[in-house]
């Protein structure tokens, strides 16, 4: 009877852990493997697929006029913000497929989105994921979710420092 608080806190450690590892698989599935997948992408005709496929994605899920941010939102956390810039990318992609991949323009052009791609790029998918993530599953966002590990942590603690003194008690 006296180890049930801390029986209950590891419960709960593995509850809040299998439920971030579900959430994230639902954002992966839906949205972010594209983007991955786009990225690993060897050809420009197959990375403007994945792209089509993650704009596709992040449109279908709702998410416009949002934040990746509960205060101090910012153009740069901008849900909207970050699309065009995205939508730039895309158009970029799109108007490059008709050049000759001999030529000096198209050699430019792929090592400019190479370079925006594993650049600039994680913040702007880290936005989207935030976007949605604070849409969809906002005990998972950001602070949010440190603050939940803290209690769940602070309460790990007090039941384990609860179960040593009852144990040293006996």
């Amino acid at each position: 009877m006296k180890g049930i608080p801390l029986i209950l806190s590891i419960v709960l450690c593995i509850f809040w852990i299998r439920h971030e590892v579900l959430v994230s698989y639902e954002y992966d599935n839906n949205v972010g493997s594209y983007w991955e997948l786009g990225v690993k992408a060897s050809t420009l005709q197959q990375k403007t697929v994945y792209l089509d496929k993650y704009v596709a994605a992040l449109e279908a899920q709702g998410l416009a006029g949002s934040y990746d941010a509960v205060f101090l939102q910012t153009p740069d956390n901008s849900y909207d913000q970050n699309m065009v810039a995205l939508k730039s990318l895309q158009g970029r992609m799109h108007e490059i497929q008709g050049m000759d991949e001999q030529s000096f323009a198209y050699q430019t052009a792929m090592a400019q989105i190479t370079a925006q791609e594993q650049g600039q790029a994680a913040n702007l998918t880290e936005t989207f994921s935030g976007c949605w993530y604070l849409r969809n599953h906002a005990e998972l966002w950001n602070w949010y979710d440190a603050l939940i590990w803290l209690v769940i942590g602070f309460f790990f603690i007090i039941s384990l420092i609860i179960a040593c003194v009852n144990w040293r008690g006996r």
